[in-house]
């Protein structure tokens, strides 16, 4: 597993503050991820450790499809705390890349939570050995709204791959991913997140199924540029 790019997932809160003195008793929603990966537990957990050691407040960690999505939501108060890429706050924040059509979101990071690591995660046998090896071939990049979604787009363009054009694209969440590259629908997916990330253990741990990571770390000065 390499790190590429910036891989530190943040906690971020919009910058004015969702919740009013007056409001403190009311729901806290915290925007994770899919069950699959590593934001909605985590997320889980803050949730409980919120609802028993804060008098009045009652915190729920939500599924969503991740950083993207969990930014917008927090722009127009969906939910009061998210998690977050902290390549793709920057972005948010700055009203770039893919929010160029939503605007800026008036974010703040609070807390590093930890590394993040990107996987490329194929079969071993497969033939595929590099990124340009996904030319022509059929590869999750994420969910829609997912950080891995943005980073998989950035880690193929520095490959000279076209996410549009050069391969066959499936939009699939962590567990999705899994469940079809173990059952042949896919060749190989991208997947941003901590470890471990309990999907891409159970697809380790299949009978008759071995993992193999393809390597990114090469393309860390390319993607500094970007």
């Amino acid at each position: 597993m390499h790190r590429v790019a910036t891989g530190l997932v943040a906690f971020a809160v919009a910058a004015l503050g969702c919740i009013e003195p007056s409001e403190l008793t009311q729901r806290l929603s915290i925007a994770t991820g899919g069950t699959g990966g590593v934001y909605y537990p985590y997320g889980g957990g803050i949730a409980k450790a919120i609802s028993d050691h804060l008098d009045g407040i009652e915190a729920t960690a939500e599924v969503t499809a991740g950083t993207v999505d969990n930014l917008k939501f927090i722009a127009n108060r969906s939910a009061d705390l998210g998690f977050a890429l902290a390549d793709s706050l920057d972005d948010a924040y700055h009203g770039r890349a893919m929010f160029s059509d939503f605007g800026a979101v008036p974010a703040r990071a609070i807390a590093v939570l930890y590394d993040n690591h990107n996987h490329l995660v194929t079969r071993l046998g497969s033939d595929i050995s590099s990124v340009v090896d996904l030319t022509r071939r059929v590869v999750s990049t994420g969910a829609p709204g997912s950080g891995t979604e943005v980073s998989a787009f950035r880690i193929l363009e520095a490959s000279g791959v076209n996410p549009e054009t050069d391969i066959r694209r499936q939009r699939l969440g962590a567990s999705q991913s899994v469940d079809a590259l173990r059952d042949g629908k896919i060749d190989a997916f991208f997947w941003s997140g901590g470890i471990p990330t309990g999907a891409v253990l159970d697809l380790a741990s299949t009978p008759g199924f071995t993992v193999k990571l393809i390597p990114t770390g090469g393309l860390l000065p390319l993607l500094q540029k970007r």
